[in-house]
């Protein structure tokens, strides 16, 4: 997918922001953040009683036709998609269902597209290009998506990639953060606030964790007029997994691999830990990113410390 920067004659604000997915603890950060300069909208069947005076809410699933009427009035002019924080169902009963996932995902294109909203932000992740043993050192954006266990949020990342060809008036930009260390609900966020942290015997791989406050300010930066396409997002220097549990302070227990899979598995469906079996690769092998792109495009710089990366792990606990 081709990279564009700003040109001519595109209007030089957003209009009304429609944040979808916004009542999470990372979405509520994203609309706190963006409601200081801009008209913003929230979109999110759960409860958001801790969202900004100022900030409409409308309690309603995507799905819905009062969620069409939002579009329908032509208020909306970019939407943000972070639905795919909770996107993922776990056997613990966490997450919404890969069929609503992937149709809320459509509807929304659908009112894009109908009610010709002028931009399209989708938070993806870097998890959907897979750990695997044959990874370069770092994925550029033209990596395939080879996720094993990540399926709703591969496709609706696939599904933004084709909506970006079929209308190249909206401008839609796939922003693929690594390991988001604040208010999110990912398998990797989980798993570093567990204690103690299982991890496998004979294996160190290279971590990459991002500041939640990183990632609002790299959406911020996609909202600029003229910025379409995909980008990896990435925080300060990678340090290995012993390492970032060490700044942690977590105490670990080795596993050997051949027995992590199952007790993940026997973990997960008992409800003691929410962490897939799948997901023990991301223990084992490197799936780190180069986010070159996004810093001569986007202008995007992280703005946290390491230390301070790593520490933002236990901000939600």
């Amino acid at each position: 997918m081709k990279t564009e920067t700003a040109r001519p004659g595109i209007r030089s604000h957003p209009g009304t922001i429609a944040v979808s997915g916004a009542a999470g603890q990372f979405g509520g950060l994203v609309v706190r953040r963006l409601h200081r300069t801009d008209d913003v909208v929230a979109i999110d069947p759960r409860d958001f009683s801790h969202r900004p005076a100022d900030v409409e809410h409308f309690e309603t699933d995507l799905r819905r036709k009062d969620c069409r009427n939002i579009f329908r009035r032509g208020r909306v002019q970019a939407v943000i998609h972070l639905g795919l924080n909770h996107a993922e169902t776990t056997a613990a009963g966490h997450g919404i269902s890969f069929a609503s996932a992937i149709e809320d995902f459509t509807r929304l294109l659908e009112y894009c597209d109908r009610y010709h909203v002028n931009k399209l932000v989708l938070l993806s992740s870097a998890d959907v290009y897979g750990a695997r043993a044959h990874n370069p050192q770092f994925l550029v954006e033209e990596a395939p998506l080879l996720a094993a266990d990540l399926s709703s949020l591969r496709d609706i990342d696939m599904m933004a990639q084709s909506f970006f060809w079929k209308r190249p008036d909206i401008e839609t930009v796939i922003l693929r953060p690594t390991h988001v260390a604040g208010g999110v609900t990912s398998m990797m966020a989980r798993y570093l606030r567990l204690s103690p942290v299982p991890r496998l015997m004979g294996y160190d791989p290279m971590m990459q964790l991002i500041h939640e406050e990183d990632v609002v300010q790299a959406i911020r930066l996609a909202l600029a007029p003229g910025h379409r396409g995909i980008f990896n997002v990435a925080g300060p220097p990678p340090l290995p997994l012993t390492r970032v549990l060490k700044r942690l302070g977590r105490a670990s227990v080795p596993v050997p691999l051949m027995i992590a899979r199952p007790i993940a598995t026997r973990l997960n469906w008992l409800g003691k830990a929410d962490f897939r079996a799948s997901y023990v690769d991301y223990l084992r092998y490197v799936c780190m990113v180069d986010d070159s792109r996004a810093r001569e495009v986007l202008g995007y710089e992280p703005t946290h410390t390491l230390d301070e990366t790593i520490g933002a792990v236990d901000l939600w606990e």
